[in-house]
């Protein structure tokens, strides 16, 4: 197997077998906690990475589908997307391509919100950019269920965030997509998302 990506947690695998090229996603041992701790929380966030997963592709939104779960190493082999993350898309690629991913972005998070699912890291490194232009949702690791409006805010916050930090040039802009996809599938819902996400971003100022 060869290393695709390293992350805070888990390092991902790129598989060949059975004349197909799978994606393995392992969670690594942390040395730092007791080994019983460590083995239930890996456990425990793989089986709800798969389950979030195969709920978010039930709801129409493009997901790596599941192979195989094994919870003695902590592993999920899934789907290998070929293509590149939309931050690499944006940091190449025109503003107007920009613009609209970030629009189809927005739709996008305020399905899983109107589903009562927060994904919990939606960055632009977390969606894939494939060779038909297609933008898949990957890292469910952080994701919940039963969202409050506190949760959808926060997903939001980091979105913007993100936005600040990578795309730091254009990031006006793409917020702005960002929020018109957004409100175009959550139509009202969207005004108290977003007053939330300025909330949240007010507390961070003066805390």
């Amino acid at each position: 197997m060869d290393i695709i990506a390293v992350g805070a947690e888990s390092t991902l695998y790129r598989l060949e077998h059975w004349g197909r090229i799978f994606a393995v996603k392992w969670r690594r041992e942390k040395p730092y906690l007791l080994p019983n701790i460590d083995a239930s929380l890996r456990r425990a966030r793989t089986t709800r990475e798969c389950k979030m997963l195969t709920m978010v592709r039930s709801l129409g939104i493009r997901t790596p589908a599941i192979y195989s779960l094994d919870l003695n190493e902590c592993s999920i082999t899934m789907d290998f997307i070929k293509g590149i993350q939309l931050k690499q898309s944006i940091q190449s690629g025109s503003l107007q391509d920009s613009k609209r991913f970030c629009t189809e972005f927005g739709d996008i998070l305020a399905q899983l919100h109107q589903a009562g699912i927060v994904h919990g890291d939606p960055t632009t490194s977390n969606l894939i950019l494939d060779e038909q232009g297609r933008l898949w949702f990957v890292d469910f690791g952080l994701s919940e269920t039963n969202a409050t409006v506190e949760m959808k805010g926060v997903d939001v916050h980091l979105v913007r965030r993100a936005l600040e930090t990578t795309h730091w040039d254009v990031q006006d802009v793409l917020l702005q997509s960002f929020l018109e996809g957004y409100s175009s599938r959550a139509g009202n819902e969207a005004e108290q998302t977003f007053a939330r996400m300025d909330e949240i971003r007010e507390r961070g100022r003066y805390h």
